[in-house]
């Protein structure tokens, strides 16, 4: 059988790094998989030695192809613009939704879905599930389908040839205020106050044109600029080394997330056996185990974050055990091979 995913922007982010795990791992499944992507914004990097799985162009574009070529579905993530080509049947692709944002304003097509006769609509958590199945209402099945990881980030994490001489306390997403970077540093700033030698690293894009700028400025504000390490966009092939160096640093992943789908970027630090930190709510709490494979600590309390972090920062052997525990924990759900045994048992069950 034959899938074509979609997805709006091709970057160098979360959605792009799923889509290559599953180009990668379907095949072993007897499924062809196909990513496009409307606009190009400069991931193509993730897709290197998958390009001819790979394809940008636009919305009526990528109908005509998918009926062409006989795709047996077409997998539409966060990407309203294809729904118009099913509101008639026409004999192509059947239509699966997959509601990835955490950006609540950017779910809301899902109120109309229902004129479009979706065959299901898949989330990648729990918690997501729940915010979906309150739009789409009855009729319209949700699926839990977890993200796989890529295969990097599962590989045996090596020792980090030069660690960094003090605690890294990394923070990885989105430069906005839904990521909430600007939470992240003044957690850095808690622990300064506390006396906790670390640096705060940061990978993230901005958003906004000024945004090198506000983060320079907010960072002057915040009195932690002397700790903080910006590395932009990294490349992602990068980022396995980026949290390997976290971990044998002594630090921690942390998130300040307002809300999140899935929280991959946790995830795949949990693979590499980096100790994490994480609001406790959705979907967190799904795969980070308070005291066992991470910490929790109280939404939008900078000092519940921080001191969860000092404890992790200053006990090795408890960061060592709640890494190795972390590492097993999303592996055993997340590797590639059981996260893409549901995908594809899902797919198959939509086209028969």
């Amino acid at each position: 059988m034959k899938v074509l995913f979609v997805y709006k922007y091709l970057t160098l982010g979360g959605v792009e790094a799923v889509l290559r795990a599953r180009l990668d791992g379907l095949a072993t499944s007897g499924i062809e998989a196909h990513a496009w992507f409307f606009h190009d914004y400069g991931g193509r990097s993730i897709f290197r030695g998958r390009e001819d799985r790979l394809h940008v162009g636009p919305v009526e574009e990528c109908l005509r192809f998918a009926r062409r070529e006989g795709f047996d579905l077409l997998s539409s993530i966060d990407s309203e613009e294809v729904l118009p080509g099913f509101l008639r049947p026409s004999g192509g692709p059947r239509l699966v939704m997959e509601c990835h944002s955490a950006y609540l304003a950017n779910i809301e097509y899902l109120r109309g879905l229902a004129a479009y006769r979706p065959a299901a609509v898949f989330s990648p958590s729990e918690g997501h599930a729940r915010l979906v199945r309150e739009r789409v209402g009855e009729g319209i099945p949700v699926r839990v389908v977890p993200n796989p990881l890529r295969e990097e980030f599962v590989a045996e994490p090596p020792p980090f040839p030069a660690p960094p001489p003090h605690p890294a306390v990394a923070w990885i997403g989105r430069l906005d205020d839904h990521k909430n970077w600007r939470g992240f540093l003044d957690v850095a700033a808690a622990l300064g106050r506390r006396g906790v030698e670390h640096e705060a690293w940061i990978i993230g894009k901005p958003v906004e044109a000024d945004g090198a700028a506000r983060l320079l400025e907010a960072a002057r504000e915040a009195r932690v600029l002397r700790r903080l390490r910006w590395f932009g966009a990294l490349p992602y092939g990068r980022i396995p080394t980026f949290l390997d160096a976290v971990r044998d640093s002594g630090g921690v992943v942390v998130s300040t997330s307002r809300g999140e789908s899935f929280g991959l970027t946790l995830a795949e630090a949990m693979a590499r056996r980096c100790a994490v930190a994480a609001p406790d709510q959705s979907p967190f709490p799904e795969f980070v185990e308070p005291g066992k494979t991470g910490a929790l600590f109280t939404p939008g309390s900078v000092e519940s974050a921080a001191g969860r972090i000092q404890e992790l920062i200053l006990d090795a052997g408890l960061r060592a055990e709640m890494g190795g525990r972390a590492r097993e924990a999303v592996l055993a759900r997340f590797a590639p091979a059981p996260a893409l045994a549901v995908l594809a048992a899902e797919l198959r069950r939509l086209a028969a």
